[in-house]
């Protein structure tokens, strides 16, 4: 008692020599309730340190704000260049607090993650971190922290992809579909790129069921979505949904998904959605001309459906009519590039089937229809219609005159052309030309 009264209360040189018995009651009351009070303060500081086992620093802090404290020190540390004792602060921070539930301390956390990705020396460390903060405190960071770490999370999975390791990149891109995508529109333009990427590398990797399925999933959480960004991966995974069944012989399916793109954006005032759907029609009947063109019998899903086994020329000549029909007068310069490739396809088809008159009159509607266009795939285009013609009427008794004449009418309307492709071509059609004059001209005896 007598050393506690030296240390809280002024003691005269003749109070050295008083006993405890001597002080006055006051006196003796005070000091008891000095005691009693650093008894309670070493109990507590006992107590909390076997059940917290947090140093006595922090003991009297709320979480919150002990959390805050180690940040704060990890900052500083950083600021100092003491790269090595920040991040051990920083990790005593996750120690300390990684299982906290409150929302306020994972925020620090994710934080402290964050600063510790940044000031990592190593790229792919400091992506690991934040693949790591995005897994862990995805819904307790702010918007701008979220994209950072998607695009840091994109951006990873796009090395592993780039350098083989697809399967390691999936799991990337899918828990980014399962963590995001349920935000705003941003947000959840992330979630169908996930499954966008998830479906190519599946394809890739000769997944064709799992490739399907991601694209299933992109057009189920999605296909409500008016972003336009968001909208166009919804689209273009229909068309890969029927590349992919195509390729699994699943032709039925595959037409089904194509029709599915003409059904929902061949009206479309966005003219990238109308192409989508020219396209989706252009494949359609591609695959209907040339399924099964060969000698072997069909062993695909189609025995039963109604799909002819040997190709169908004639139902894909009325899927590029249609095209031609419909779209013929569309402005869009993308689309009417394809009106020509769709043109061109037609011909090929009738050409296949013998049909050779029919053959010649779509060359004829290409040379109306792109002979004044000065765009380069038109030139293309024309130049090869003209020397197709050429070529068919050569093969007809009696129109050697006629191939003659379509040789010379290439050979004069791009006589200065100075594409690569026309240039071939012409060299091409001079060369025809000349067999043909060679076989008219009469054989004379010696």
């Amino acid at each position: 008692m007598q050393t506690i009264a030296h240390e809280f209360l002024p003691v005269s040189s003749r109070s050295t020599k008083i006993g405890v018995w001597q002080c006055p009651p006051k006196t003796i009351a005070l000091l008891v309730c000095v005691a009693l009070s650093m008894s309670a303060c070493k109990t507590t500081s006992t107590f909390n340190t076997d059940n917290s086992q947090q140093p006595a620093t922090y003991a009297h802090l709320e979480p919150e704000e002990a959390a805050r404290d180690l940040f704060s020190k990890g900052q500083a540390l950083i600021r100092q260049g003491k790269k090595q004792e920040a991040f051990a602060t920083l990790d005593e921070l996750d120690h300390r607090f990684g299982q906290d539930p409150r929302h306020s301390v994972r925020a620090i956390l994710a934080q402290a993650l964050s600063l510790k990705a940044q000031s990592s020396a190593s790229p792919t460390e400091s992506l690991d971190i934040q693949v790591e903060i995005g897994r862990r405190y995805g819904e307790d960071i702010d918007p701008a922290m979220r994209k950072q770490i998607v695009t840091a999370m994109f951006n990873q999975a796009a090395a592993l992809a780039k350098e083989g390791n697809l399967s390691d990149a999936i799991p990337i891109y899918r828990e980014i579909e399962q963590t995001y995508g349920n935000g705003n529109s941003n947000e959840k333009s992330w979630g169908a790129w996930a499954l966008f990427y998830q479906g190519d590398l599946q394809r890739q990797m000769r997944n064709p069921k799992a490739a399907s399925a991601a694209y299933d999933r992109l057009d189920q959480r999605f296909a409500q979505e008016t972003d336009p960004a968001t909208r166009a991966l919804v689209a273009d995974a229909l068309l890969k949904k029927g590349e992919t069944l195509a390729e699994q012989g699943n032709i039925r399916a595959a037409i089904a998904a194509y029709g599915e793109v003409d059904r929902r954006y061949a009206e479309d005032r966005d003219a990238s959605f109308r192409l989508r759907a020219v396209r989706a029609l252009f494949a359609k009947g591609s695959l209907l001309g040339k399924q099964g063109m060969g000698d072997e019998p069909d062993k695909s899903e189609n025995q039963g459906t109604g799909i002819k086994s040997t190709g169908d020329p004639a139902a894909a000549v009325a899927v590029y009519d249609d095209i031609i029909q419909r779209f013929g007068r569309d402005k869009d310069p993308s689309i009417h590039n394809i009106i020509g490739g769709t043109l061109f396809k037609k011909s090929e088809t009738l050409r296949l089937t013998g049909d050779d008159q029919g053959t010649i009159a779509v060359y004829d509607v290409i040379v109306d229809r792109f002979g004044n266009d000065d765009a380069q795939v038109s030139r293309v285009l024309v130049a090869t219609a003209l020397f197709r013609k050429g070529l068919a009427l050569g093969k007809q008794e009696g129109a050697s005159n006629a191939a003659i004449a379509t040789f010379e009418e290439l050979i004069q309307r791009f006589a200065s052309d100075t594409h690569p492709n026309v240039r071939k071509i012409i060299g091409q059609a001079i060369t025809a030309k000349q067999r043909l004059i060679t076989e008219m001209e009469p054989v004379h005896d010696n």
